[in-house]
Parts: structure tokens; sequence; C-alpha cells
């Protein structure tokens, strides 16, 4: 049977179907991670937002799911030729080691700019040294880009060039605004959060009447006022 990409209109590859079919298994597996998703009204990065924030780790729970989402991010780190493998604090860290242990490529850690606990003369960078060296900076999201600025401005100043971001969900086209810096660089992602929310609905985890809500405060940007928001808390 031949496959037509509806974007592009030309066939789409044997392989290349493969591949997109198991990145599609991948993303169903994050999005039905026990405890990944929590409905209802909430807050996320100052706003209301329809859905809690993700609780990303709860997909690291499981072994074999936190293997393959390695590999997929070993896949984007051969693709790019790093060198280094860097996780940011903390979410990022676990998830980059498993990219760094499938790809082969040494693996690193920069510090969150502030983080509660740390030492005034805590070097920024832990692990490999990345000085002069293509660095993958790995977290469990990028959204507005600012953690992606700031982390990069601290692997800079080791000395290391971000080549490229590899996070499990990718929640940019949800904001209203992105950094230069995370809308330019090179950025792969397992699934996003339009889509989560999608496979969540399609596998029972969240109902369609409250996933049509959720849609429609996102895409059509509900004020803070706006009287559905109570709606939405009765239907979750």
């Amino acid at each position: 049977m031949t496959v037509i990409d509806i974007h592009t209109k030309t066939e789409i590859a044997p392989a290349q179907m493969r591949l997109w079919t198991h990145d599609l298994a991948l993303a169903t597996r994050v999005a039905t991670a026990p405890g990944l998703v929590r409905t209802g009204a909430g807050r996320w990065d100052e706003t209301r937002t329809p859905v809690m924030p993700l609780s990303m780790e709860s997909a690291y729970a499981e072994p074999a799911l936190l293997r393959d989402i390695g590999a997929r991010g070993a896949r984007f780190a051969r693709e790019l030729d790093v060198d280094v493998v860097v996780g940011a604090e903390t979410a990022g860290v676990p998830l980059a080691a498993a990219v760094s242990l499938s790809a082969g490529v040494p693996f690193a850690f920069v510090r969150k700019p502030g983080y509660r606990g740390h030492e005034p003369d805590e070097p920024p960078v832990r692990g490999a040294d990345v000085a002069g060296k293509r660095v993958l900076l790995v977290d469990d999201a990028v959204a507005s880009g600012t953690s992606v600025e700031r982390f990069s401005a601290s692997l800079a100043g080791a000395g290391a060039e971000v080549v490229g971001v590899f996070v499990l969900v990718d929640m940019r086209e949800v904001e209203d605004t992105v950094t230069d810096l995370a809308a330019t660089l090179p950025t792969e992602s397992v699934t996003t959060y339009m889509e989560v929310l999608a496979l969540a609905t399609a596998n029972g985890l969240i109902d369609p009447a409250v996933h049509e809500l959720i849609v429609d405060a996102i895409v059509n940007r509900w004020s803070d006022d706006d009287p559905r928001w109570d709606l939405l808390g009765m239907a979750a």
C-alpha cells in the first residue's frame, strides 16, 4: 500500500513509515504512563491552564520505557554528531543518562542557575568535560525557552557548543512567545503537549468532552475570568 504525506504530497518510504509508526507508539506509551497526565484547571508558568503540569518523571518509572526514550534521544544525538550528552538539572538528568547509555556518548549535567542548596563555588557542569565539545542539551520539556537559554549560557561559559535540544515533551505550541534560541536550535521531542492530550484521550485517560474544553482553552486563550473554567472543573 502506498502512503502519501498530506503536507508534502510525496510518497512515504516504507522505512520512514516504520520509523513514524515506532515514534507514534513511543509517544503513546509516554502519554499513557501512569501519573503523567493530571486533568483539572491549574496554573503553569504563572498563567491559568486547563491541564496541570505533566508529571514528566512518571515516564521514567518503567525501565523499558526509559530505555526506549533514551534510544530515541540517541538517534538524534548521532544525527547531530555530538561529543557529550548533557542533562539539565533536575528532570533532564535521568533522561540524559539514558540517552548517553544508548548512544555510547559521554554524559554530563548542568546545574540549574540559582537552584536552592547549591554552594556558591560549585561548578556549573559536572561529569564529562564539555570545553570545546559539541553537546546535546537534554531536558524533560521545552516551553517558552527561557530554561534553554539559561542552561545554554552556563554551558557556553564552560566552553561548550550547544548544537541541539532533546526533550520528552515539546510545549512550545501552547506558549504565547518563545525565545529566539529555543526557536532556532535543532530540537527533537518524543511527543508534544497537544499530542499527549490527544493520545491520552484516545486511550481513555481523558474524557472526550474534557479534551474538547482543554483544546478550546489552549487554542482560543481563555482569559482568567472566563466562566468556562468552572465548566471545565466540573467536567474533570
